[in-house]
């Protein structure tokens, strides 16, 4: 399993008693965004999934829409991670086929943490098969292992029982590829099947989708291996869009060279934090503690994403487009 331990944490900034910046200076920047943006994004800290009960959320700030994409949806998926068994799958899975009534979702994703808490074969059925199965009837599951999924030694045959080969795996939905990795043992092998994948022939669209994040800022924070074997390969393809896991929470990237990097980890389980983020992590520009899914659209030209919470609330959107 890839290491993915915190990282190094920005200094707080001083402040005077009543809240603004030292005496005569006026704060930098960053000083002002993590002084006074990122408390309004960040929760409360709140219970793992070995006791406690989730941090409350509080609300992002405001943020114009984006432009609304145009041309017809081609196709269209719901991504969620670390859900198995949790207390808020049922509701997240009632959310997902709310969504799914009135938009288009040709597939199912996940960003692993699929069973819990160690994969155990008999537990398919109940946090794999029965929570998703009105969805399932016509639309495939498509995973990605997380730890939990692995820990045993059961993650052959949880893919197994999906109908999945082993990983890494590509699928394909019309207009978008999707790569699944395997972020248990980050490795070469896997960055050079990537990038082999990304340089042939195929849709301007695509995603990769694995469970330890390339890049968060929460209770696990990002995986260093993946940060220095598989990101420099996403980012020299331009890949549009990874969907990761392992931090239950929302939270959405952006990479000066213009890839959409999402935390779609509040599938079910008790949920996770956010912390300020490290010097050197992209810009983070949407964070919710909350429980939820993440659509994606697919049209000619752009990728729709759009956060939805498990009472169907919209916690954030974007269009990627290329």
């Amino acid at each position: 399993m890839a290491a993915s331990g915190p990282r190094d944490r920005p200094r707080p900034v001083s402040q005077d008693p009543a809240g603004g910046p030292p005496p005569g200076r006026r704060l930098t920047r960053r000083e002002a965004l993590l002084a006074g943006v990122v408390p309004l994004l960040a929760a409360a800290a709140g219970g793992c999934d070995r006791g406690g009960g989730p941090a409350a959320p509080r609300p992002a700030p405001a943020t114009a829409p984006p432009a609304p994409p145009a041309g017809p949806v081609r196709s269209g998926l719901v991504a969620f991670g670390d859900f198995g068994g949790g207390e808020a799958q049922p509701a997240v899975a009632r959310a997902m086929e709310r969504w799914a009534a009135g938009h288009r979702v040709d597939a199912l994703v996940t960003t692993g943490d699929n069973v819990y808490e160690r994969g155990d074969p008999s537990l398919f059925a109940a946090q794999l098969d029965r929570p998703y199965a009105a969805l399932r009837r016509s639309r495939p599951l498509w995973a990605t292992l997380g730890n939990h999924d692995v820990v045993a030694g059961h993650g052959a045959e949880q893919l197994a029982h999906l109908g999945l080969p082993a990983l890494p795996y590509r699928r394909s939905l019309p207009g978008l590829q999707l790569l699944f990795l395997d972020a248990n043992r980050v490795d070469g092998d896997q960055a050079a099947w990537l990038d082999a994948r990304l340089g042939e022939p195929g849709p301007a669209l695509r995603a990769v989708v694995f469970h330890q994040p390339a890049w968060s800022c929460s209770r696990h924070d990002a995986s260093r291996q993946v940060d220095r074997l598989w990101v420099p390969v996403i980012e020299r393809h331009r890949v549009p869009l990874v969907l990761n896991g392992h931090d239950h929470n929302y939270q959405r990237f952006v990479s000066g060279g213009g890839v959409t990097y999402v935390v779609t980890g509040g599938g079910g389980r008790s949920l996770y934090p956010v912390d300020a983020c490290a010097a050197g992590a992209p810009e983070r520009v949407a964070a919710q503690v909350r429980h939820h899914f993440t659509a994606v659209e697919v049209r000619d030209g752009s990728l729709a994403v759009t956060a939805v919470a498990d009472d169907g609330a919209v916690l954030d959107r974007a269009v990627i487009r290329r």
